[in-house]
């Protein structure tokens, strides 16, 4: 019997009175943003803290004697488990899911858990991270003779072809398609007739049962066996795929680090509409929820098990315990992605600029080793950044160890005072305005060097804005497959070219697909008028709740998977101000032309298109007629409201698409779009709510922003509201927040009793809206 255990827990800050939580919690959300904040601009200026959970709990006379665990999916960080006062374990890294074994401690009546999580010292992470128990927990109580270790491997997929493996003396396997039987027998090899294959394109997921006298363990997995050669490529079930990929952060924007399956269902829905077939949980394991979404509805996943290893890249960070804990921190990763189809790639690290020296070359063939011998039927990977690498091969590293180093707080700093650019924040700089360099150090010979022996240990050569080295490596080392494992999306049209020229080279994963906390400013393309301080980084192709970008019609448009012509407009909101730009967003246009108040104002308006030629026009006059360069084209336009229209043409001048964008009418109203009509009173189920100033028609109107206010009565509450917004001094954790270019986001939790919902959101000068949610019993 596994128990959901995410209901009931206290929890306190150090020095302050105890409240009541529901997990999953992220302590750091609570916290107050401040300048002097130690993290800084990794953490959008949240600090870190101490925080103590405890949970009380019964059990029967006849629990005692049988195995009792508690499994906790992820904390963060330095947990350390008390059970009945007894310290029963300790996990230093803040990603690694863990079980803790009560049963020698556990007695009749009453027992308790305490988890103290120590993240005070900072900084230690350069993204936000969250603090405490922010993935859900679980109670295991079974006889001791239980099932353990259950692997389900497909050996072949014509015939389908499968072997089932796990500690279970005497047991039995049901292999089933729905409520079908499809396959029995003892553990071991089943033929699956007439199969259903598991790809990205079609997911299709059996389910297999295995019984014993004393357990019962049901698993989904899916028929997907992976091939991969340089001659070849890498092939899904017999298939070339190329990975249409984004990297993404375990954050979930305005919910903070919380790992609600709701959330990552709906993270990876919003990915796959945006033409992405697979995404790299940058740079830390990714949660189950985001895995079980990801097999249900298609999506390969390269999970990545760590940023740094050894070197440190902020003063308190992981690699203080990572000689002692990555072994066993890689075990965890590998055991949790073991069943489900849609991993496909292990990536053992990012920028680890440890691979250009020997120590680090050993351990990659270490690491490398270790994964083969717990899963052989998975390619592995690293990131690697070989301009990065070049400057530690020649004793100029941006990472640097201090031999000193002590787990105590750093002094403190000034508000005032501008901080010296270090570590990953002094090469987002270089990045910034010297990208050409990054490229040909990567290209040149000493970028060769500083990659070659590490690349020699992998099954795949991650290659971090290096795709100057795609042409040169088909060459010189005509057995090396490589991936782009991060790049810039204003690279996509000389990076796909590539991927779908060499076979060896099997995708692109741009930084980053779906915006996220931390690293703030990284990509945002910053107005001197925005107040408050950093919060995100900006750079998303899907901004931080969930709206899908320009940049994200781009990529589907080099992909071929959009073709019509995207017309897009820069903010003409802030057209007198320079805005400050980034490497990792070329634009921050968006599809209005509802910009009432600036009439005449100067509209920078972009287009892309996979077209040769593009017209476009306003209120059926020609604007201008320009040719499509690397699938973007930009006009200057005086705004007037009416219709702007573009329209595509091929080489001979024939009409092959158009597109138009129309400004709303004069009045405001607020639309309130509840993603789910009902939801299950289990404490964990989520609706998203997005909200947006629009006109009657439903025409969205970005020209204004308000602040609304949203109630929730009834079953469930309000767990967030907030807007994609990346400078700003306001929280998610409040009932009141600004609408950011016409949109925000509420987010509301289901409670453990069934009833309704209601919603109303209101602001000043605007009709409030009002929008029922039931909440359903919990069946089973």
């Amino acid at each position: 019997m596994i128990l959901d255990f995410n209901r009931d827990w206290t929890f306190c800050k150090k020095g302050e009175v105890p409240r009541h939580v529901n997990l999953p919690h992220d302590a750091m959300l609570t916290e107050k943003r401040s300048a002097t904040c130690l993290n800084g601009e990794k953490t959008g200026y949240f600090p870190g803290g101490m925080y103590t959970y405890e949970k009380v709990f019964s059990l029967d006379q006849q629990d005692i004697g049988k195995y009792i665990a508690i499994f906790f999916e992820g904390i963060y960080q330095h947990a350390t488990v008390f059970f009945n006062e007894k310290e029963m374990a300790y996990q230093a890294y803040g990603y690694t899911e863990f079980t803790v074994d009560l049963s020698e401690e556990a007695k009749a009546g009453e027992n308790k858990i305490t988890v103290v999580v120590d993240n005070s010292l900072e900084p230690n992470s350069r993204w936000y991270s969250g603090s405490g128990i922010y993935r859900p927990v679980f109670l295991i109580m079974k006889e001791k003779n239980h099932i353990t270790d259950v692997s389900i491997q497909t050996l072949s997929y014509d015939p389908a072809v499968i072997e089932v493996v796990a500690q279970a003396e005497g047991a039995e396997v049901e292999i089933l398609d729905g409520d079908k039987l499809v396959a029995k027998g003892p553990l071991g090899q089943f033929t699956l007739p007439h199969a259903q294959l598991w790809s990205a394109e079609h997911p299709h997921l059996y389910t297999c049962l295995i019984r014993t006298n004393d357990d019962e363990v049901r698993t989904d997995f899916g028929i997907r066996k992976i091939e991969w050669s340089a001659r070849t490529g890498l092939l899904i079930n017999g298939v070339e795929t190329l990975l249409r990929g984004g990297c993404i952060h375990h954050d979930n924007g305005i919910l903070g680090a919380c790992a609600f399956s709701d959330a990552e269902e709906r993270r990876v829905r919003i990915l796959k509409k945006a033409g992405y077939n697979a995404i790299r949980a940058g740079h830390s394991p990714c949660s189950r929820a985001l895995l079980d979404a990801c097999d249900r509805l298609g999506m390969y996943v390269m999970d990545e098990a760590f940023d740094g290893w050894y070197t440190p890249k902020t003063h308190h960070d992981y690699s203080r315990d990572f000689d002692q804990a990555y072994a066993s921190d890689i075990a965890a990763m590998v055991r949790k992605d073991l069943n489900h189809p849609s991993v496909i790639m292990y990536s053992i690290g990012n920028e680890v600029t440890e691979t250009a020296e020997a120590r680090g070359i050993q351990l990659t063939e270490e690491m490398v080793k270790l994964i083969r011998s717990l899963d052989p039927s998975r390619p592995v990977t690293c990131g690697i950044n070989a301009m990065l690498n070049v400057l530690s091969a020649k004793g100029r590293g941006i990472y640097k160890d201090t031999s000193d180093y002590k787990p105590e707080p750093l002094p403190p700093i000034s508000a005032t005072k501008k901080q010296k650019e270090s570590g990953s924040a002094l090469f987002n700089a270089i990045m910034q305005k010297l990208n050409w360099l990054t490229n040909l150090m990567a290209g040149s010979k000493a970028g060769d060097a500083a990659i070659r022996e590490a690349a020699e240990r992998l099954d795949i050569l991650g290659l971090n804005y290096g795709s100057s080295r795609y042409d040169k490596d088909i060459v010189n080392y005509p057995n090396r497959m490589m991936v782009g494992s991060e790049t810039l999306v204003s690279e996509l049209p000389y990076n796909w070219e590539r991927v779908r020229k060499y076979k060896a080279l099997i995708g692109d994963f741009v930084w980053v697909a779906w915006d996220y906390l931390g690293e703030a400013g990284l990509g945002d393309w910053t107005y001197f008028s925005y107040r408050g301080l950093m919060l995100a980084a900006g750079s998303g192709t899907i901004d931080l709740i969930g709206t899908i970008g320009a940049q994200s019609y781009f990529q589907q448009i080099i992909w071929g998977l959009y073709h019509k012509p995207y017309i897009g407009v820069r903010p003409v909101t802030h057209s007198k101000e320079t805005a400050k730009q980034s490497r990792w967003r070329f634009t921050n246009a968006i599809d209005s032309w509802s910009w009432q108040g600036y009439e005449g104002r100067r509209a920078v308006v972009e287009v892309f298109s996979d077209a040769s030629w593009i017209k476009l026009y306003l209120n059926g006059k020609l604007i201008g007629n320009k040719k499509i360069k690397k699938y973007k084209t930009k006009f200057i336009v005086k705004y007037m409201p009416g219709v702007l229209e573009a329209v595509a043409y091929d080489n001979n001048k024939e009409e092959v698409s158009r597109s138009f964008l129309e400004t709303s009418g004069d009045e405001t109203v607020l639309t309130v779009l509840p993603e789910k009509k009902s939801l299950y009173a289990n404490g964990q189920d989520l609706c998203f709510v997005p909200i947006m100033l629009t006109d009657e028609a439903g025409v969205y109107k970005p020209a204004r922003d308000v602040s609304i206010q949203v109630q929730v009565k009834g079953a469930g509450v309000l767990q967030a509201l907030g807007s994609a917004l990346c400078k700003t001094d306001e929280v998610f954790n409040q009932n009141v927040h600004d609408t950011y270019q016409g949109h925000a986001l509420a987010v509301i939790r289901a409670g453990y009793l069934p009833g309704k919902i209601r919603v109303t959101v209101s602001a000043s000068g605007i009709p409030a809206k009002d929008v029922e949610i039931e909440v359903l019993n919990v069946v089973g």
